[in-house]
């Protein structure tokens, strides 16, 4: 039976005001109105639905076509029940879906090791069909509840600076468009357009750190923490980790200098440089040489600093690379394994 081609005011329900947040919604997809093909990951909760329902719009706008990634994480008994029904949701507003599945069994860390195995499927699905953006329904109270675990662990200012609207991994650009948005507002579009919402019982679970941090912010809000507050002091930290990237650029070009397949550090850059600057430009040069996503360890950085700005340890190893300590230079190149 052929599809009708409905348009986006037929297909979705959205109100005046929620009109106005898609206007903000499709101004920071911009970038992408020209991509025939984009992914969202989909939970099932309310965010990722008004994602789901923004998104649609989108692509009828842009004539782009859209596919929705659910995962099974295989956890409860009738998960895959509770996904294929999100999924018959979603085909209802002419959403394409696919559902990748969890099959290894989740012993320890739950919310962080769930995290990277529906990421992996994720990226690989993409890769396997050639769609370079990924959009993650990460909303305001999200990066609030962010901020708060980060500086419950003692992060520094990299650490509990705001989650980046774009970021990559293993070329595939995740994109987070609604860091701004507030759960309320999401929370209307979704039960507005759907009749099946998921709940996942661990957010209610005060085993998690995150559940218990989103009780404790109810009461910070109390005592004049609101949000408002909180992402005026995020907008600051944002600020000032965009100074100190500029900063970091600007010693990278001064200080490394690529030699075939060696890279020299001139040991200027830890005598004429402050110390955030020197860790993260031995962090970058890491992550350029591993093509890894993640850097290593602050320790494992602190030790090669300290390599590089003493003279009795010759060498490290960090990586896979071979940093040797030598007079007025550090010698970086692969070790060779046998």
């Amino acid at each position: 039976m052929k599809k009708r081609n409905l348009s986006a005011k037929k297909l979705v329900k959205l109100s005046a005001k929620e009109f106005h947040l898609y206007n903000k919604f499709e101004k920071k997809l911009s970038k992408i109105a020209k991509q025939n093909k984009l992914a969202l990951a989909v939970s099932g909760g309310p965010d990722s639905l008004a994602l789901s329902v923004l998104s649609k719009v989108f692509s009828l706008k842009y004539k782009i076509k859209l596919i929705a990634l659910l995962i099974d994480h295989n956890l409860r008994k009738n998960s895959f029940k509770e996904i294929t029904t999100v999924s018959n949701e979603l085909k209802k507003f002419q959403i394409k879906t696919k559902i990748l599945k969890i099959k290894s069994k989740i012993t320890s860390n739950l919310h962080a090791t769930a995290r990277q195995m529906r990421y992996e499927l994720m990226i690989n699905f993409c890769k396997k069909n050639k769609i370079k953006y990924l959009l993650i329904g990460h909303q305001n109270d999200d990066v609030i509840e962010n901020f708060y675990i980060r500086l419950s662990r003692g992060s520094g200012l990299f650490g509990l600076a705001p989650i980046e609207v774009i970021k990559k991994y293993k070329s595939i650009e995740f994109i987070r468009p609604l860091l701004d948005f507030k759960k309320k507002d999401l929370s209307k579009i979704a039960s507005k357009n759907f009749n099946s919402i998921l709940k996942d019982p661990s957010n209610s679970k005060d085993v998690y750190l995150r559940s218990r941090i989103r009780k404790l912010k109810n009461q910070l809000e109390r005592e004049g923490l609101n949000q408002d507050r909180i992402n005026s002091t995020l907008a600051n930290l944002a600020s000032a980790k965009s100074a100190i990237e500029h900063f970091t650029r600007v010693a990278e070009k001064k200080y490394l200098l690529k030699n075939g397949r060696k890279m020299t550090i001139n040991k200027k850059l830890f005598t004429n440089e402050p110390y955030e600057i020197r860790f993260r430009v031995l962090s970058n040069l890491f992550l350029k040489l591993s093509k890894k996503d993640f850097p290593p360890r602050s320790k494992s950085i602190n030790r090669l600093i300290n390599l590089c700005n003493g003279k009795r340890i010759s060498k490290m190893t960090l990586g896979g690379y071979i940093f040797a300590n030598g007079h007025k230079n550090v010698i970086v190149f692969r070790e060779n394994r046998v």
